[in-house]
């Protein structure tokens, strides 16, 4: 747990530094970099090593020739292994890459110092050791985004090569610009009602070849247990609407947080995804001055609660997944 608290307490004696002396001026890139710089060590250090989807990743780098269904990943495996690097190199490369792409949109906001907080809570170890192509791909979105303040035609393009949840992220930006925001949270609620329809009667999904996420829809779960975090998000969300936020990214994540307690956990992903383009946009275009104390606070518990998966697996003797040594493969 030794590396765990180092890379977090690093950056949040950082945050309160800068959060109490920076007052309402915009950071410079030195300052965003103060920040950025422990989680890039720490995701640099142990990429491919830690995460439930450590493994799957390893052998989709050797079977890359072999994984059509998003060519852009493929491509770069391909390349990388034509390079003579192996499954650590590459997965270190990609960590870098993410990270940089992340400073690029940083360095654009109007909010960064609260941008990267609720970003370390909510979406940094899943994003780095977890959803890797996810997330890669939603970065190229973000990094366009901040200075397009549209979703473009590159963006689609890039992205969805790299993973196919782009295309919703891409609709749901979309969909955040229109007039029309009453009918946009409708057709979100339409499309919530599909995928928990999806999930529940998986076996009707026999016209499309679904063979590549049959895991995801065919996991159970024994209870529909309350998830705290997601509340607390929820309520972060809400006080991003407080302060200028879009109405359909709040409803958007309200009705996916729903989805997750009455069909699936595993829906939090989807949910991710309003979430981090809520928080783009709003410290893209506001600033968090009404109740932000009480954000702050509400995300620091958040950040408590993302420590403590890695706790958990260590203390229950874990061989995989989160809990690590603190010896990195060099």
């Amino acid at each position: 747990m030794i590396p765990y608290l180092f890379v977090f307490a690093a950056f949040l004696t950082m945050f309160l530094v800068l959060e109490t002396t920076v007052r309402r001026r915009v950071l410079t890139r030195a300052e965003c970099w103060v920040l950025v710089l422990p989680l890039a060590i720490f995701a640099i250090g142990y990429a491919g090593q830690i995460g439930t989807d450590v493994k799957s990743y390893q052998r989709l780098f050797d079977i890359a020739e072999d994984f059509p269904l998003e060519p852009g990943f493929s491509v770069l495996m391909i390349g990388a292994k034509s390079l003579g690097l192996d499954y650590f190199d590459f997965t270190r490369l990609l960590a870098l890459v993410e990270i940089l792409l992340l400073m690029s949109v940083v360095t654009r906001l109007r909010d960064p110092l609260f941008f990267l907080l609720f970003y370390l809570s909510s979406f940094y170890l899943n994003f780095q050791f977890n959803a890797v192509r996810n997330s890669f791909a939603l970065l190229i979105v973000a990094s366009l985004y901040v200075r397009l303040q549209r979703a473009s035609l590159l963006a689609l393009l890039s992205s969805t090569a790299i993973h196919y949840s782009s295309l919703i992220s891409l609709a749901l930006l979309r969909l955040s610009l229109s007039r029309r925001q009453w009918l946009a949270i409708g057709l979100v609620g339409a499309a919530g009602c599909g995928i928990a329809l999806a999930w529940l009667k998986s076996d009707l999904l026999t016209v499309v070849d679904f063979s590549g996420y049959k895991g995801y829809l065919e996991q159970q779960y024994e209870s529909k247990a309350v998830y705290p975090a997601l509340l607390l998000k929820l309520l972060v969300a809400w006080l991003m609407y407080r302060n200028g936020g879009k109405r359909f990214y709040l409803a958007a994540y309200a009705i996916f947080v729903v989805l997750v307690h009455a069909v699936s956990p595993v829906l939090s992903r989807l949910g991710d995804l309003v979430l981090f383009l809520m928080l783009l946009d709003f410290c893209a275009n506001h600033r968090l001055v009404r109740h932000r104390l009480l954000a702050i606070g509400v995300t620091l518990l958040l950040v408590l609660s993302s420590l403590m998966i890695p706790w958990s697996d260590c203390q229950n003797g874990s061989d995989g997944n989160w809990c690590l040594s603190g010896d990195t493969i060099w």
